[in-house]
């Protein structure tokens, strides 16, 4: 099950791992959120759909000012996974919701 709040894990850009966390908001099959990372701040849309007992996600990041990224990815067991993109360049993420800090969807 979906649930907002506060996700926190990390990128992986050039085989190196780098922290992100992110605010997430589901309803609706819509995600909305905002966040912080090492390159900055971001605000983040995109959707979630639920199918098979399956959750997949997808949302563009965009960073303030700058570039955005695409993030695909499903929701197991261990927090969210998958893959970001922008043209040619991506790597992987993982995030994990704080459950001091959740709410149902």
């Amino acid at each position: 099950m979906l649930k907002c709040g506060l996700w926190s894990g990390y990128y992986e850009q050039f085989g190196t791992r780098h922290a992100q966390e992110m605010v997430l908001d589901f309803a609706d099959g819509l995600v909305r959120g905002d966040g912080k990372d090492g390159l900055g701040r971001f605000t983040l849309e995109g959707e979630y759909r639920v199918a098979n007992e399956e959750i997949r996600l997808g949302w563009i990041k965009t960073y303030d000012g700058a570039h955005s990224v695409l993030y695909l990815g499903t929701l197991g067991a261990a927090g969210i996974e998958a893959q970001w993109s922008i043209g040619r360049a991506r790597g992987g993420f993982g995030l994990q919701l704080d459950r001091s800090r959740e709410t149902l969807a």
